[in-house]
Formats: structure tokens, C-alpha cells, sequence
């Protein structure tokens, strides 16, 4: 079972409220690397409409959403990519091995004004206001996420701020994901799945989604089973800890691991098409020159560095030389 906790404790509570919810948040992400939030800021109005551009975008001609396909390679993703471009199962599997197909698409972007990596925006009329109000949403993300680390710095003992300046300049990426409906059957070969298991290599990920279901959290009492995280309502965020703020805790917070696979209501059927799923996922990460090594504070002659120096750009390239090659 995931905790929820609600946001506005902290955000307009008492300190004792403020306590509370810092470290709850930091016990469920140690427990089970995920935690599900209320009352962060999104209403139902905005979410339904983040959702309703997400379809508009992915019902476009395939000629239409390649003229902004993303260029793969060691960077961080930019556009569109189709089904079938993104392997994540390499990221826990060997690389030699035959990975899982995704069957899945996706439209990312990163800050508006990131020059060295720009954004990709689609050209249809029919699209005009998606940029704008993906933008805005984008901020809103990262304000939620300052939020969350700030509550972090409390429950962990870190001196205020020093969480979130080493998340400024901002890195993150917003990723819209259409999930095509797909048969029980190919799903049940072993070859293809919607998303592989796998853990985020931010800091932390806020995630919506629709009410399809199949959204599964491996369980960290038995590793390798999984169980459902079925959304009460859409307005519903999981945020699940991400590898950076692993290796800064010095492995104290575990990234959580999770994939989508059949919805739980359909596990036991035949001869069915699963349907289609839409998700939105804001994954914060640390500005791209900050270290990903442990934090001192997390350094102990009997708990020495579990992970090497490295930055947070050169870790994300690791990671997207496995998803894409």
C-alpha cells in the first residue's frame, strides 16, 4: 500500500503539519519509493485539459508527429518518439540480451529557454496553444517539485536549499505518453510490454494518468513481484524517488522500480484487446553540471560511497546510450 499525504499540510499547515508531511514523505520513499500526493495545485479543469492536448497531439497522421521526431543519441529527448524507439528494459537487463519492445510513443520537452537542447514543438493548426499551455504546465511541475525537496531537506537533516540549488538551472523533461491498444496476447508472449521495469534516473518524477490501469510498483519486501497502483482519481499524483536522489542519499532512499503492463481487471482474460493509456510525467532533474555522488552527509567510515563521481549530464548520457542503441 502506498501512503497518501496531502500537500497543502505543508505548503499552509501549522510546523507540526509541516513536520508531519516531510517525514511522511521521506518513510514512504524509503519504504516504497513512491508516495501518492492530494491538493498540489493541479485541479481537475487543468488536468483534463493536459490530457485533452495529450490526445490531440498523438491522434496526428504519424507524418505529421515524425516532422518533430527527436534525434536519438547520448542527450536528453527533444519531440516525438514513435513506438518501439525506447528499449528501457535495457536498463536492468544485459545489454547483449534481447530486450522488451515498448509499446509505446512519446512527446518530451525541457525548459523553454534551454538552448543547448531546444525543444520541438508541432506545426499544426489544430495544435496552436499546445506550446503555451505545455510551458506553463512545465513550471508548474518544477515548482511542485522545489516544494517536495524542500520537504526532503527537512525530514533528511540537510541544511536548507541544498537540494533544490543543485536543481537550478532546471533539467527536467515533461513527457506526454500514449500507450496504443494492444492485444492480451502479444502482451503475454514475453516480448513486448508497455513499459519494462525499470527506476527514473532523476531526482524525483510526478506522474498523472488516466484510468486505464496497469501502472505496477515492484514490491520491496519481495523483489521481482509487483503490484498495482490503480488511480482513485485522476487529479491523483504519484511522485516515485529516482535514481539521482539514490545515489545522493548514498542508496539511504532506494529509486523506486515500477512498469505498465495489463491492467489488473484483465489479467485473467482471453481473447481481449487492452486499451489505449495516457500519462503525463514531470521528471525533475539536477542541473546537468551538479555531482550525482553521495552527498557528505551520507558518508560514513562504516557506510562509505556506494556510487562514483559523475554529473548529472553524464549519467543521463549513460542512460540514453542503453535506451536507444
Amino acid at each position: 500500500m502506498i501512503p497518501t499525504l496531502d500537500l497543502s499540510h505543508f505548503t499552509a499547515g501549522t510546523e507540526q503539519q509541516r513536520r508531519q508531511f516531510a517525514d511522511g514523505l521521506l518513510a514512504s520513499l524509503i519504504d516504497t519509493g513512491f508516495v501518492k500526493i492530494i491538493n498540489h495545485g493541479l485541479d481537475q479543469k487543468k488536468l483534463d485539459e493536459v490530457f485533452t492536448w495529450s490526445k490531440k497531439f498523438f491522434r496526428q497522421p504519424v507524418d505529421a508527429k515524425n516532422e518533430i521526431a527527436n534525434v536519438t543519441g547520448p542527450k536528453p529527448v527533444r519531440g516525438y518518439s514513435g513506438v518501439s524507439v525506447e528499449y528501457v528494459s535495457r536498463l536492468v537487463d544485459d545489454k547483449t540480451s534481447k530486450p522488451i519492445t515498448d509499446s509505446k510513443e512519446h512527446f518530451d520537452l525541457g525548459p523553454a529557454n534551454d538552448l543547448e537542447f531546444p525543444n520541438q514543438w508541432p506545426k499544426s493548426a489544430e495544435l496552436e496553444g499546445f506550446r503555451p499551455f505545455m510551458e506553463k504546465l512545465y513550471e508548474e511541475g518544477n515548482g511542485i517539485c522545489l516544494t517536495l525537496l524542500g520537504a526532503l531537506e527537512i525530514s533528511l537533516g540537510l541544511k536548507p536549499e541544498s537540494l533544490k540549488e543543485r536543481s537550478i538551472p532546471n533539467a527536467a523533461d515533461l513527457r506526454l505518453t500514449h500507450y496504443p491498444e494492444i492485444s492480451i496476447k502479444e502482451m503475454r508472449t514475453g516480448h513486448t510490454s508497455r513499459i519494462a521495469p525499470h527506476s527514473d534516473w532523476g531526482i524525483i518524477t510526478l506522474l498523472f494518468q488516466d484510468n486505464t490501469g496497469g501502472l505496477e510498483v515492484e514490491d520491496r519486501f519481495r523483489p521481482g513481484s509487483f503490484f498495482p497502483v490503480e488511480p482513485d482519481d485522476t487529479t491523483e499524483m504519484i511522485v516515485n524517488a529516482g535514481d539521482t536522489l539514490m545515489r545522493w542519499t548514498n542508496g539511504k532512499v532506494v529509486a523506486g522500480v515500477h512498469q505498465v503492463t495489463v491492467p489488473e481487471q484483465l489479467k485473467k482474460m482471453d481473447e481481449i484487446t487492452i486499451p489505449e493509456r495516457y500519462s503525463v510525467a514531470h521528471l525533475f532533474k539536477a542541473q546537468r553540471q551538479v555531482s550525482i555522488a553521495p552527498l557528505s552527509q551520507f558518508v560514513t567510515t562504516e557506510e562509505p560511497a556506494k556510487y562514483p563521481q559523475m554529473t548529472a549530464l553524464q549519467y543521463h548520457r549513460q542512460v540514453q546510450n542503453l535506451l536507444f542503441t
